[in-house]
C-alpha cells in the first residue's frame, strides 16, 4: 500500500483513539482473560471494525498494521504481556525499516485504538501505548489548485459540454469544486437524495454516516441542466446522479481518467488533479471566500476540528505570501 496514502485513510478514525471511559475495575462483570492471544485480538479487533462499518482500506490498514504486530510478537503472546518498553521498540524497528514518519504515526494510532479497546472489553488493564507519545510528523498542507488552473480546468471542461458524456464531466468537475465531495460520495449519490431547491445532496460518507452538503447557484444550473439530459441513454440502469453511457453506475476509474483527459487538454500536466485534490481545493477557496471553520467540517464531513483548522492556516499563508507583494509601505516609490 502507497505510504503517501496511509494518512488519509485514517482522517476518520480519530474519535476511536481517544482513551476509553471505562477500566476494567469499573466493570463488575469482568472476568479472567489471561489466555486471550495476540491473534485471537487481532481478528476480533477488526471484526469490531467490519460489524462498525469502517471502510474496506481501514480494515486493509488493520491487516498491515497488526500483522506487523505479530511479526514482532509471537501471534500466540498474549495480549497482557505486551509491555511499553516492547512496544516502543516495534516503533522503532518500523522507523529504521524506513517507513516515513507519517506512515510510522499511523501505526501507533492505530495501535493506540487497538490497545484502547482490549482496555474496554477488559482483555487488558492499562494499555501499554499511553506512556508513548506519538511520532512528530511534519507539518504538511494539502496539494490544492490555485485560481488560475481551476479556471483553466473548468474552461477546458466547458468546452465539449456539447455531448453528453461532456456536459456530464463538466457538471463532475463543477460538483467536486463547489461541494468537497469525496469521489466515493459522489459516485454514490443518489437522485432521491438530491434537493434542487435546497440547493443540497445528501450523502453517505466516511464511517458510515451520512451528512447534507450544499452547492451555489452556478452549480444548481449545472445540475438543473445535467438532470434533463440524463436519461438521453438507452436505458437507464442506476439510480444514482451521474451514470455512464451504458446507464449503468459511473465507475470510479471511468471518472478518474476523464479528469485526467481533461487535465491534460489544459496543459496541467505539471499539477496534480484528482478528485481528492479538487476536494482540498474546494476547501481552500470556501475559506478564502469567508466560510467558518465549524461550517467547514460539516460541509466535508471531518471527525475533528483541526483538519478544517488547517485549511485556515493555508489560508494565513497564502494571505502572508499575497501580502508580502502588495504591502502598501513597501509598494510606495
Amino acid at each position: 500500500m502507497n505510504q503517501g496514502n496511509q494518512a488519509l485513510i485514517f482522517e476518520g478514525e480519530n474519535s476511536y483513539f481517544q482513551p476509553p471511559k471505562s477500566t476494567l475495575s469499573q466493570n463488575k462483570n469482568s472476568v479472567d482473560r489471561r489466555d486471550y492471544s495476540l491473534s485471537e485480538a487481532t481478528e476480533d479487533f477488526k471484526l469490531r471494525g467490519q460489524v462498525e462499518g469502517r471502510a474496506d482500506k481501514t480494515l486493509q490498514q488493520y491487516d498491515y498494521v497488526l500483522g506487523r504486530l505479530c511479526e514482532t510478537f509471537s501471534e500466540n503472546s498474549q495480549v497482557q504481556s505486551i509491555n511499553t518498553k516492547e512496544l516502543r521498540k516495534h516503533i522503532k524497528n518500523l522507523m529504521d525499516d524506513g517507513l516515513n514518519s507519517t506512515s510510522v504515526a499511523i501505526h501507533y494510532r492505530v495501535l493506540r485504538a487497538f490497545f484502547n479497546w482490549l482496555v474496554r472489553e477488559n482483555y487488558v488493564a492499562k494499555s501499554p501505548v499511553d506512556d508513548i507519545q506519538e511520532p512528530k510528523t511534519p507539518d504538511k498542507y494539502p496539494k490544492i489548485l490555485d485560481k488560475d488552473q481551476a479556471k483553466k480546468l473548468i474552461d477546458t471542461a466547458r468546452n465539449w459540454r456539447r455531448t453528453w458524456a461532456g456536459y456530464r464531466n463538466f457538471t463532475i468537475i463543477v460538483t467536486f469544486l463547489d461541494t468537497g465531495l469525496r469521489l466515493n460520495e459522489l459516485v454514490n449519490a443518489k437522485l432521491k437524495n438530491l434537493d434542487l431547491e435546497q440547493r443540497s445532496i445528501k450523502v453517505h460518507g466516511k464511517g458510515a454516516k451520512d451528512r447534507r452538503v450544499y452547492f451555489g447557484k452556478n452549480n444548481f444550473k449545472c445540475l438543473k441542466h445535467w438532470l434533463n439530459i440524463r436519461d438521453n441513454v438507452e436505458e437507464v440502469l442506476d439510480d444514482t446522479i451521474f451514470i455512464s453511457q451504458n446507464g449503468d453506475k459511473l465507475k470510479k476509474r471511468h471518472l478518474q481518467q476523464a479528469i485526467s483527459r481533461i487535465q491534460e487538454k489544459a496543459n496541467l500536466q505539471d499539477v496534480q488533479v484528482s478528485p481528492h485534490v479538487l476536494r482540498h481545493t474546494s476547501a481552500t477557496f470556501a475559506v478564502q471566500n469567508g466560510l467558518d471553520p465549524f461550517s467547514l467540517k460539516r460541509q466535508f464531513g471531518w471527525e475533528q476540528m483541526s483538519t478544517a483548522l488547517k485549511y485556515v492556516h493555508m489560508s494565513d499563508k497564502a494571505l502572508k505570501e499575497s501580502y508580502s507583494n502588495s504591502s502598501p509601505m513597501d509598494n510606495l516609490a
